[in-house]
């Protein structure tokens, strides 16, 4: 996938060569908060992780533009994240979102998460220019259903681990992040509830920059044929 970078001195593009997309889980600062959330999903018959923070791996090919997506199922939401992308080096922050079928994740959560694309902004920002404010970084979530945009997830950066912890926890696990995208995690549900919709829409405000990053897309159920 092909992203530009978007900072203060200009615009530039790059197309990573990923070997595959790593997701983190469960990656909140506050771990009431995060066992909250295990029990959201045990409520909804997901199992839950063996460690915390967990970390699936998808697909390199899974990652596509934002847009529009096509499912196996009615039962697939979405969950707003962001993306984090070392350039040569260089921390590079994005927005993504992990879109995953919830009804195959009562059965097994790694499959749940293979089985869809992973939609993604394709602007991304320089961490080093976020650094010095990341905690107070807006990320919101909204699900497009018959009554319009019902807000999904919404909070700030702060409540969650930051990139290089992230990445720290990531690497315990794999070994080396060449060449990889890893998905941050997410936050609580509002209301605690999954929704599902023909929509959905993830923002990033930076409210110091005065930025915004969208990650907006269609969901499309395929149809059933051939059962």
């Amino acid at each position: 996938m092909r992203f530009t970078v978007q900072s203060r001195s200009g615009e530039r593009e790059v197309e990573p060569d990923l070997r595959y997309v790593l997701l983190a889980g469960y990656t909140g600062r506050d771990q009431e908060a995060v066992r909250a959330h295990i029990a959201e999903l045990a409520d909804h018959g997901v199992a839950a992780p063996g460690t915390v923070p967990a970390v699936y791996a998808v697909p390199a090919t899974r990652l596509v533009p934002a847009g529009h997506l096509t499912v196996h199922g009615e039962r697939t939401a979405g969950e707003a994240e962001f993306l984090i992308l070392d350039d040569h080096g260089e921390l590079l922050i994005g927005l993504c979102s992990d879109h995953t079928d919830r009804e195959l994740e009562e059965h097994s959560v790694v499959k749940s998460k293979q089985t869809c694309d992973k939609p993604a902004c394709p602007t991304l920002w320089e961490f080093a220019e976020l650094e010095d404010h990341w905690d107070d970084l807006r990320l919101r979530a909204e699900v497009r259903t018959g009554d319009g945009w019902a807000v999904y997830q919404e909070g700030v950066l702060g409540s969650l681990l930051t990139p290089e912890r992230i990445l720290a926890v990531v690497g315990d696990h794999v070994g080396s992040l060449k060449d990889v995208a890893v998905f941050s995690g997410t936050l609580p549900l509002v209301g605690g509830e999954f929704r599902y919709g023909p929509g959905f829409r993830a923002t990033l405000d930076d409210p110091v920059l005065g930025r915004q990053l969208t990650c907006e897309y269609t969901v499309e159920e395929l149809p059933d044929i051939g059962s």
